[in-house]
């Protein structure tokens, strides 16, 4: 009952998940040519690391004696040769089937090496160096099958498994940092750095095919804020290259410092978008670059049983009783104060290594030393997870049980004993004597040299100051090349294997897939791993039978309904000879139903004939608008397009033909007659007081103040010619007068005749409007306005009574008076036609 409510609840789990969770029947779109390329990149950066010869080739090639185990254990055998000639030959049809390939290789491997029927050929290091290449190919392909930017989230959906992964990698990123942050990058990992931003500015803002559009454009045209942000980049290409040419230190956080300054820093402050997009560029070029370095961070050691990333060499003890031994420290559990980021890393990285059941036994170690941290009060102490070499035993121990220093050619035992002659003593010096103390030591300075070069190999291509070697940047290639290269003895090995698979194919493949997917590639084979799985996987197929039986429900539905229409059919067609009153309701249900499909075909054809007039009605006023607005003859210079205009065309020829026949004199139409008539009292705070105020201060008008004497004197008159005695003198004045009244003359005389020529100009404009405004009066007249006919008033003819003792009139007397009375009528109608149109 347990389990069945356990598994009802995973598949509820799994249910709300649902796309989150990927699986074998998800479908997945073909792959590109841009991701065949990146496969390829991708696939050279992994065949890299030194520890792909166990997995190169089946392994019914390279260990055949294990083959009858390894069959019972493993049923899909696979291979990292046979991944790469597909890959070469381009014969996956998408990119999950090469992930499901590798995933297998190293779940395959992690299960015959901790699988209980296999204690004896068990090497626990293999499956440590299964999980570490699985971790850096899912780095890889993080940073290589991905775009830069994740696609955009449908609204109202939860999260797919798509952006699942995208959030993962920012995650996986952040912890790479962390733990690499002081790595020192070598020369040659600088170099390719240099390459793919130099690369990245000539692509327009692209890491590769995979983003489809870039964010730069054209470096050469670049204006602004991407303009700025490249000289950024370039300076920072230009301290890259720096750096490699005088052989200084540049660590990891110095270049992710570096390059988010470069589009941080006085640079897109109102283009955050933009800011996005390279932000994430420029991560995913940081990232191919530091997951390379973080697997080298993450290598174990060969002395270590599990392979364990150690982080020092120590002497250490289980107790003051037990003498020290060689040993390294693969965990870390320190106070507060002292407690660092990677401490925890690789604490979690080591016991991942371990098996269950080692990993169990030291977790009540583990607990211990936790309390033992929380315990303690002035004496601060830490706690090692250390391997004694040698023995290969794991213990927690604590600091003062330590030595730090390791030197493999000086025994701290010896020198401790050394003075002592007691028994003890000596006993413990006989005994450090011993080959298995010897055997450790060795096994320690193996460690330790294997440790430094690993410390002088950061970027995992040789030393950190070495120059870039042609050979050492093809070496990865190489290997990739070489794994590709044709094996015919695995390739006959292959086909023999596929035909068995399609013979003996099961469920459990398909299962396992499941699993791959939904564990990037984890499979846990612990007992408790086991049984989640298992969960898992009835969960899964609970789900599925479900589906199943709903579409089986739903088809037997659909069948039912079916047979009921043919039972009903039949029913009807057994009844050949009805009874009469049978026979009169049909009828009657019959003319109901032609007289409704009568009434509905009516209205039909009735609301298709009203929308067909409506639209006819809307097009002929569409057409009369149209015309309205321009008219059908052919517009001259002088029509007036509009009816307004044309209206304003008639008042003023009229008025301006008023105004010539001097009936209007005292009215202004637009500069047609003059603008104001002779006044004797002007108002001071008019517009012509002020005009003229203005004038007489600028001398042009005299002007007489309240004294009598002029407001402003002509310079002539300011010479007094009479006031000098001497006749010279005064002739002198006098000719300064006349040369200033000259002058005068001249100024008015040229004033006069700019003013005649302006009256000119203004008479000739007003002739051109006068005749202009004529034309356009024509126009309108014999356009626009229709004549009336001409409807002669009816005479009403009052009869008087006649003499009888006169005549009749003649003839020509009533052709007269009515001929008369006409043309009276006509001359009114003529009349009244003239004033309509004024």
């Amino acid at each position: 009952a347990t389990g069945t409510k356990k598994v009802s609840s995973l598949g509820s789990i799994l249910t709300k998940r649902n796309p989150g969770v990927p699986t074998i029947s998800d479908t997945v779109p073909p792959i590109t040519d841009a991701e065949w390329e990146n496969v390829e990149s991708m696939m050279a950066e992994f065949c890299g690391v030194p520890f792909l010869s166990e997995f190169s080739r089946p392994v019914s090639l390279l260990h055949p004696e294990l083959m009858e185990l390894y069959g019972k254990i493993v049923h899909h055998p696979m291979d990292l040769g046979y991944i790469c000639r597909k890959i070469r030959r381009r014969e996956y049809k998408n990119t999950r089937a090469i992930q499901l390939d590798v995933w297998r290789v190293f779940s395959n491997c992690v299960k015959f090496h901790t699988h209980p029927s296999n204690r004896e050929n068990a090497i626990p290091s293999f499956a440590s160096i299964s999980m570490h290449l699985r971790d850096f190919f899912n780095n890889l392909w993080q940073e290589y099958m991905m775009p830069s930017d994740a696609p955009p989230r449908t609204p109202g959906k939860g999260i797919s498994h798509v952006h699942q992964t995208f959030q993962k990698r920012a995650e996986s990123r952040k912890e790479r940092l962390v733990q690499v942050a002081t790595t020192t990058i070598s020369k040659r990992c600088l170099q390719k750095i240099v390459v793919s931003l130099e690369n990245f500015i000539a692509s327009g803002g692209r890491v590769d095919k995979l983003d489809k559009e870039g964010t730069l454009g054209n470096a050469d045209n670049a204006v602004g804020d991407v303009a700025n942000f490249i000289q950024h980049l370039r300076d920072v290409i230009r301290n890259i290259k720096s750096y490699i040419s005088g052989n200084q230190e540049y660590t990891v956080m110095a270049l992710h410092r570096d390059l988010k300054k470069t589009y941080t820093e006085d640079v897109f402050e109102n283009q955050m978008l933009k800011k996005m997009h390279i932000g994430s560029r420029l991560d995913r070029i940081f990232g191919k670059f530091i997951v390379p370095i973080f697997e080298v961070y993450g290598r174990g050691v060969n002395q270590s049983s599990v392979w364990g990333c150690m982080a020092a060499a120590i002497w250490a003890r289980e107790s003051k009783k037990k003498p020290y031994w060689p040993a390294i420290v693969l965990g870390i559990l320190a106070p507060d104060d002292q407690r660092e980021d990677w401490h925890q890393a690789l604490t979690d990285r080591n016991e991942a290594r371990l098996p269950e059941k080692l990993r169990e036994q030291l977790l009540t170690g583990k607990r211990k030393a936790e309390q033992a941290l929380k315990k303690q009060g002035t004496e601060v102490m830490s706690y090692f997870l250390v391997e004694f070499m040698g023995s290969h035993e794991f213990i927690w121990v604590r600091e003062s049980d330590i030595i730090d220093s390791f030197d493999p050619d000086e025994d701290v035992n010896v020198a401790m004993a050394h003075g002592n002659v007691t028994k003890k003593r000596r006993s413990t010096a006989s005994f450090l004597t011993t080959k298995a103390m010897s055997d450790a030591i060795e096994e320690g300075r193996w460690a330790l040299e294997e440790f430094e070069l690993q410390l002088n190999d950061t970027c995992g291509d040789g030393d950190v100051h070495a120059e870039p070697d042609d050979e050492a940047e093809n070496e990865y290639e190489s290997n990739f090349v070489v794994l590709c290269g044709s094996d015919d003895e695995a390739d006959e090995m292959e086909s023999m294997k596929g035909r068995s698979r399609s013979e003996n194919s099961h469920e459990s493949d398909i299962d396992e897939q499941n699993e791959l997917l939904a564990s990037d590639g984890t499979l846990d084979f612990t007992t408790e791993g086991r049984k989640k799985a298992k969960l898992r996987t009835a969960a899964l197929k609970k789900q599925n039978a479900l589906r199943v039986k709903k579409e089986k429900e739903r088809e037997k539905a659909k069948e039912k309904e079916a047979k009921a229409k043919k039972i009903k059919v039949s029913q009807l067609q057994k009844k050949t000879t009805p009874s009469p009153k049978d026979t009169k309701t049909l009828e009657k249900q019959l003319e109901l139903e032609e007289k409704r499909e009568k009434r509905e075909l009516e209205l039909r054809r009735k609301k298709r004939s009203r929308d067909h007039e409506k639209m006819i009605r809307d097009e002929e006023q569409k057409v009369k608008k149209k015309k309205s607005n321009t008219p059908d003859k052919k517009t001259t210079a002088n029509e007036v397009p509009n009816k307004r205009g044309r209206a304003e065309t008639m008042v003023k020829s009229f008025l301006v033909r008023k105004f010539m026949s001097r009936e209007l004199k005292d009215v202004n139409f637009d500069g047609c007659g003059p603008s104001f008539q002779a006044q004797t009292n002007i108002e001071p705070d008019g517009l012509l007081g002020m005009t003229l105020a203005f004038r007489a201060a600028a001398g042009e008008v005299p002007y007489v103040d309240n004294s009598g004497k002029p407001f402003i004197v002509a310079d002539w008159e300011k010479i007094d010619s009479k006031a000098p005695a001497l006749s010279s003198e005064r002739c002198k004045r006098l000719q300064e007068q006349i040369e200033l009244i000259q002058q005068e003359i001249k100024r008015v005389n040229e004033t006069r005749e700019r003013r005649l020529s302006m009256i000119k100009e203004a008479e000739r404009a007003r002739d051109e409007s006068r005749t202009k405004l004529f034309d356009a009066e024509k126009v309108v007249r014999e356009t626009y306005l229709k004549k009336k006919k001409k409807t002669p008033k009816k005479q009403v003819v009052t009869v008087k009574a006649e003499d009888p003792r006169k005549g009749m009139p003649s003839k020509e007397q009533d052709d007269k008076k009515p001929s008369h009375s006409v043309s009276n009528h006509a001359s009114t109608t003529d009349n009244e036609l003239e004033d309509s149109n004024l």
